[in-house]
């Protein structure tokens, strides 16, 4: 069977990060193990695992080094970590977890701190960019979408300089280009997906859009750096989602299984 790690920390953000561990590993038909680095002697970790009956596992050193370490395990479908950051800071994320995605090519769900508990994933918010890159590091996530009968979110945010010049006056020339638009983007069924098209700035537009329609997961494909244009959907995200964020790296690791190999981190 394969294994979700949940990296918990000693503080109150370790709460959501066992929860979301729990809710997508029923997803993936996955075991949770709770992974903590001691820093202090909190008993925290101990009593929240205890209480859901998940394993913890105890280590000391870097916390990078161990997570990273734990996490690229060829038995570990993802890995569940806190974002350990002041919400809408300076950085999207703490000091380890900015060390950890950035290392690991396995999916990577981040959780900050204020994320209601969940018992289960049902709607995901997944903003797709137009580029074949993009769609094929997010296909297998959708067809597990698919077979657990989520609903799925599409989210195409258009720039003044790319929104079709005839969307506001032909509905069905509207219709076929978002038809168009999923088949080249997404090979399952589309009966539980919904597309929505926003005109504006994709770093602005992804966490309001999870807001408005009440996502439980905001799923992203991204290439393992924060910098450069296309990095700055990332940041935002992490440092503005009032929800998990699931980081899948372009050309790595996929959601729901085990890897047969340990791989590398991509580029």
């Amino acid at each position: 069977m394969s294994t979700v790690i949940a990296a918990v920390d000693a503080d109150a953000g370790a709460g959501p990060v066992l929860s979301t561990a729990l809710a997508l590993a029923t997803l993936i038909d996955a075991s949770v193990i709770a992974l903590h680095v001691r820093e202090n002697g909190t008993s925290l970790p101990k009593q929240l695992t205890s209480t859901a009956g998940v394993e913890l596992r105890e280590s000391t050193g870097s916390p990078i080094e161990l997570i990273a370490s734990a996490a690229q395990s060829p038995d570990v479908a993802a890995l569940v970590l806190g974002a350990r950051a002041i919400y809408g800071g300076a950085q999207p994320a703490g000091h380890t977890t900015l060390g950890v995605i950035t290392r690991v090519s396995t999916p990577v769900v981040v959780v900050p701190p204020q994320a209601p508990p969940r018992e289960q994933i049902a709607r995901i918010l997944v903003p797709l960019d137009g580029t074949r890159q993009s769609a094929r590091a997010l296909d297998d996530l959708l067809t597990l979408a698919h077979a657990r009968r989520l609903e799925v979110l599409v989210l195409h945010v258009y720039s003044p300089a790319t929104v079709p010049k005839f969307s506001d006056h032909l509905p069905h020339a509207t219709h076929a280009r978002e038809r168009e638009f999923l088949l080249r983007n997404i090979s399952t069924p589309h009966d539980r997906v919904k597309l929505l098209h926003r005109l504006g700035v994709p770093a602005d537009d992804v966490v309001a859009a999870a807001r408005e329609t009440d996502a439980d997961l905001i799923a992203l494909a991204w290439r393992q750096t924060l910098k450069g244009g296309g990095a700055r959907v990332v940041s935002e995200t992490l440092a503005h989602s009032d929800i998990p964020v699931l980081l899948l790296p372009v050309g790595s690791g996929r959601v729901g299984e085990s890897r047969p190999e340990s791989r590398g981190v991509a580029d």
